[in-house]
């Protein structure tokens, strides 16, 4: 009887090698995967630990820069209050010297005792300067007055009786342009949101006219500002940031004074977009052009200058009203009083 045979004991031996290579190999990509794994999470690890040294490593160094800088803070306050001691302390020196008789440089204003100085002598007084225009204007006067008053370098010997507008269309380093001048019309075509020629007129005039006479602390600069310009006694006798005595209106100037929580970023980011001025004929006509020799200049329009020295004709609206009402209200105060300088 013939033998049958399983389809198992078919199975040759080639094919068994084949099989068990493949389980072999199976078994060998099983332990390099586990390896790869087990490198990939100690390297995840060495990460994560690294990083969290940097992070560690990084928050010290913040912490310490912190306090350095706080440090700094501290001790640019401590330098400013010092600066505003030794200010106070010069001035009562120079006043000294003047009640003394002393020799005061040729030129300058005459000797009088303390006390007794004459309206166009007696300048507000600041605290150092709290805004980048403060800074700015403040060091240009200081320089300036120091340079006129005692006959040092750079004294300005002379300015023109009208402030040049040029600067509020020429931006250029070497314009032809007196000092005073220059340096207000970069301050007015900083402020983008003055965004009028007969607004940004009539801030260069105010603002310049106000530098020119502290420059000069004569009578005759004096005299030419408009009379509401002018400072007030409590201007002379607190302490206050310079940006105050820039505003038109005296009762806001002295309100501010004593309302020392209104900042000026505040307080301007609402007067520059709404403060407007009564003006209802061509804007171009506010300015004129003059020509002296090669030179030409843009001078105020008289007319103009004449309708602005009326404060009747300065108002806000808008933002500063529903920001400020209590200084809206001394501002419309104004408007309907004949204040012609």
């Amino acid at each position: 009887m013939a033998s049958t045979t399983s389809p198992s004991d078919t199975t040759s031996p080639a094919t068994t090698t084949q099989s068990n290579q493949d389980h072999e190999n199976l078994q060998k990509k099983r332990a390099r995967d586990r390896k790869s794994q087990r490198a990939m999470r100690e390297r995840t690890k060495w990460n994560i630990t690294y990083l969290t040294e940097q992070v560690n490593h990084l928050s010290q160094a913040l912490e310490i820069e912190t306090r350095e800088k706080a440090d700094l803070y501290n001790r640019f306050l401590a330098v400013s209050e010092e600066n505003d001691h030794l200010r106070v302390q010069k001035a009562a020196l120079q006043l000294r010297l003047l009640g003394n008789g002393q020799d005061t440089p040729e030129g300058s204003s005459p000797v009088v005792p303390p006390g007794t100085l004459m309206p166009f002598e007696a300048v507000p007084l600041n605290t150092s300067p709290t805004t980048m225009s403060d800074q700015i204007l403040q060091t240009f006067v200081e320089s300036r007055w120091e340079a006129y008053a005692f006959q040092t370098a750079g004294r300005v010997e002379s300015y023109p009786d009208k402030p040049d507008l040029s600067a509020l269309f020429d931006g250029r380093p070497n314009r032809r342009v007196d000092d005073t001048s220059a340096v207000v019309g970069d301050i007015v075509r900083s402020y983008t949101e003055i965004d009028t020629l007969p607004k940004q007129v009539a801030v260069h005039f105010c603002m310049s006219t106000l530098m020119k006479w502290q420059v000069l602390r004569t009578k005759q600069s004096f005299e030419q500002m408009p009379c509401w310009l002018r400072p007030e006694a409590a201007q002379l006798q607190k302490p206050h940031a310079s940006w105050i005595d820039r505003i038109p209106w005296p009762k806001l100037r002295l309100y501010l004074i004593e309302h020392t929580e209104v900042e000026f970023d505040d307080y301007a980011s609402a007067y520059s977009t709404s403060f407007s001025i009564r003006w209802d004929y061509d804007p171009n006509h506010v300015i004129i052009t003059t020509a002296e020799g090669d030179r030409e200049g843009i001078l105020i329009n008289p007319i103009y200058e004449e309708h602005i020295r009326q404060l009747k004709n300065w108002t806000v609206g808008g933002v500063f009203r529903r920001k400020f009402p209590e200084m809206a209200a001394i501002i419309d105060s104004y408007s309907e009083a004949e204040t012609v300088s």
